[in-house]
């Protein structure tokens, strides 16, 4: 009997975190050269004929795109065939392979899971398999980077988690649940560090969730910095989430961050105004408005709401930090000078990272930031007040 208790304790935790996830890699990227390494274990890969080979420890595989849209595969120099779609399966769930660039494109990235590779639009894509709790962990290596404190990446394991499930079917369209760029959330493969700290984030908020007051599974969203006030949605895309209400964050302010500058020559900022939006420029009371424009607390248009200047287009043209700046002129250039980085909505990263630091726990941070919400392990039913 006590072996048997022994065996279903350390089954349990693989049995909680069991879900998959199908995330597509290296999104947006025309691949048309790549190759995989195993670097940790073995893997077995198909095709849709069935078994084509096996990745030994150190064996490499590499695929290209030829003339007539096909995947070329060969291991090790040697040909294997060519195909539509190949299939890796990987032995063990802490096996991984090694991704590389032939023509760095990108750097190389380690993954876990299985694959499904296939030719689409004359190029090379790559969706990965994964078990949820371990595409966590790379996402919070790669949204909140290492070295945090526990608490912390407990706050961002729930957020993270509640967001992949919550847009499970973001990219259904494309065949795959979620990308792995900021588009849904970043996720650059295995996390390798040394420190325990996302390990635990994950495997102690196992099944952990953000609910709304309908208990519902909350809407979030984060962003690296809010420069001292968040954002309201309909402020950054064109909905309006009533749990979203502009808030002052005082924890913000004085972290990395909360503060950034960019010169940019004053007749670029005004051919886009009156290119994109007819701008009069030229009219003293507007050119006066261009070079003075202060944002006390966070605006939605630039200059004045008539002008229809979404301050998020400016953002977007630009390649501004955020939002929320002001405008003075410097000799020949417009000196946008600004707070924070990334929309603004939701969790301030480096405000929720300050409250760890002053003492507050991860339930303490996730309500501060989001008003209303409730902590809900959904796979238990348990709802944590």
């Amino acid at each position: 009997m006590n072996k048997l208790i022994f065996i279903f304790l350390i089954l349990l935790p693989l049995f909680l975190s069991g879900q998959k996830i199908q995330v597509g890699v290296f999104y947006g990227k025309k691949i048309k050269r790549i190759s995989i390494l195993s670097v940790n274990g073995n893997c077995q890969v198909h095709t849709p004929n069935g078994f084509l080979t096996e990745l030994n420890e150190g064996s490499k595989l590499t695929l290209n795109i030829t003339s007539s849209n096909k995947i070329h595969v060969s291991q090790d120099g040697r040909f294997l065939c060519v195909s539509d779609s190949l299939f890796v399966y990987q032995l063990d769930r802490f096996d991984y392979l090694r991704f590389m660039s032939t023509d760095n494109q990108f750097k190389n990235r380690k993954y876990q899971g299985d694959f499904k590779i296939i030719e689409n639009g004359g190029s090379i894509q790559i969706l990965n398999d994964i078990l949820l709790d371990d595409y966590l962990e790379g996402v919070l290596a790669s949204e909140a980077g290492i070295n945090l404190e526990t608490e912390y990446y407990k706050v961002q394991a729930i957020i993270s988690r509640t967001y992949a499930l919550n847009n499970f079917k973001k990219h259904n369209s494309e065949g795959f649940n979620l990308c792995d760029d900021v588009h849904c959330q970043a996720y650059f493969g295995r996390y390798e560090g040394e420190s325990n700290g996302i390990l635990n984030g994950v495997s102690r908020t196992q099944g952990m969730v953000l609910l709304d007051s309908n208990n519902n599974k909350f809407p979030v969203f984060f962003s690296a910095n809010c420069g001292g006030q968040s954002s309201e949605t309909d402020q950054i895309w064109n909905n309006s989430i009533p749990a979203y209400v502009s808030r002052e964050d005082t924890f913000c302010i004085h972290t990395r961050q909360a503060h950034w500058e960019k010169y940019i020559p004053k007749k670029e900022v005004l051919s886009f105004l009156k290119t994109k939006y007819f701008i009069e420029v030229n009219n003293p009371y507007v050119a006066r408005q261009i070079i003075n424009f202060k944002q006390e607390f966070r605006k939605t248009f630039f200059i004045h709401p008539s002008f229809g200047i979404p301050l998020r287009d400016m953002r977007t043209y630009f390649g501004l930090k955020s939002t929320y700046f002001d405008t003075e002129q410097v000799g020949d250039k417009i000196l946008f000078k600004g707070k924070g980085f990334g929309h603004g909505v939701g969790l301030c990263q480096e405000g929720a990272m300050n409250m760890i630091k002053k003492g507050y726990g991860h339930f303490e941070v996730l309500k501060y930031y989001f008003n209303g919400a409730k902590i809900s392990n959904y796979r238990e039913q348990i709802i944590y007040k």
